[in-house]
């Protein structure tokens, strides 16, 4: 896949998709997102989670103190004990997910989630977990996740909120936006 049907089928920048061209490409071979309805869905996901290719690690970055705990409620009670994580996405990071939070162009998180990806991929995530916000990384664990928790399958019936449920749970982020990608998308890659 080029860099031009790239950025269109991710509404990323053109810099942006040159240098997730080659990656995404290969990572598309590998993991079977071969036909234009796999690859629509695939990248409308990609899009999605990644900010249109802008972003490839979650941001932990809080200054306010009533919002991070109200964003984690399960961490803190309340705003005094939120204090000591704000401006500290390191320590947020390591409360939060054990220095395994969302990396990559579809955000692995969790260290089972490394561990499995870096068994399958042959590569050493649990002691290099920054590796998956690489180039490379980012887009082979995006292939894996996708074929791990078989999205091909709601892919193939242009189901979005099928492969939603799968990427983001019953939560279903975004549905309408990853839906609006992949309409856009079909209309490109046809």
């Amino acid at each position: 896949m080029d860099a031009q049907i790239l950025a269109n089928c991710t509404s990323s920048t053109l810099a942006d998709a040159q240098t997730y061209a080659e990656p995404l490409t290969a990572a598309m071979e590998r993991f079977g997102i071969d036909t234009p309805t796999r690859q629509a869905a695939f990248l409308a996901t990609v899009a999605i989670e990644s900010a249109k290719l802008s972003q490839v690690e979650e941001s932990l970055y809080y200054k306010d103190a009533t919002r991070l705990a109200s964003i984690y409620p399960r961490a803190f009670k309340n705003a005094a004990e939120a204090q000591a994580y704000t401006r500290n996405p390191m320590a947020l990071g390591r409360l939060l997910y054990a220095g395994y939070w969302g990396r990559g162009l579809i955000q692995l998180t969790w260290e089972k989630n490394y561990r499995a990806a870096g068994d399958a991929l042959g590569f050493d995530y649990i002691n290099q977990p920054s590796l998956v916000t690489e180039p490379q990384h980012a887009a082979l664990t995006a292939g894996w996740f996708w074929g791990t928790n078989n999205c091909n399958g709601p892919a193939d019936s242009a189901d979005m909120r099928g492969v939603t449920l799968r990427v983001n749970g019953k939560a279903l982020m975004h549905l309408a936006e990853r839906t609006m990608q992949y309409e856009k998308n079909m209309a490109v890659l046809s």
